[in-house]
């Protein structure tokens, strides 16, 4: 277990300092500049509460989507991101063979990328959705 403050609670109050006490000193032209700094903070902060969550999740939807059910779920960060980057050419790979043009896979295609999308987007930039969240 880690001590307090936390890496996410780290991060908050420096974007807080960022944005409420260095961004109104700096000059016009450099107030883009830290407003990405604050922006990406912000993300990296919604990264770091949210752990590997929607990968997990993104994961067993393509793999019960592709039929690779009985795999194991259980695999470290690297190995999740290469899993979701294998399944991610495979599905990619079914959709242009036409497989996703009707019928249930379509459907249960749409509502994986629905979800997908949705999840990233939270943590992106949550505020694109607005009440939908």
């Amino acid at each position: 277990m880690r001590d307090e403050p936390t890496g996410e609670q780290l991060l908050e109050t420096a974007r807080n300092l960022l944005r409420e006490e260095i961004l109104p000193v700096l000059p016009p032209e450099r107030k883009h500049a830290a407003l990405m700094i604050a922006n990406a903070m912000a993300i990296a902060m919604r990264q770091l509460k949210n752990g590997e969550d929607g990968e997990r999740r993104e994961l067993r939807s393509l793999r019960s989507l592709l039929g690779h059910a009985g795999r194991d779920a259980s695999a470290g960060a690297a190995d999740l991101r290469r899993q979701l980057n294998e399944l991610d050419r495979e599905f990619a790979h079914a959709i242009r063979a036409g497989r996703a043009d009707a019928g249930a896979w379509h459907d249960a295609a749409r509502q994986h990328l629905q979800e997908t999308i949705r999840a990233k987007v939270m943590e992106s930039n949550p505020k694109y959705l607005g009440g939908q969240g």
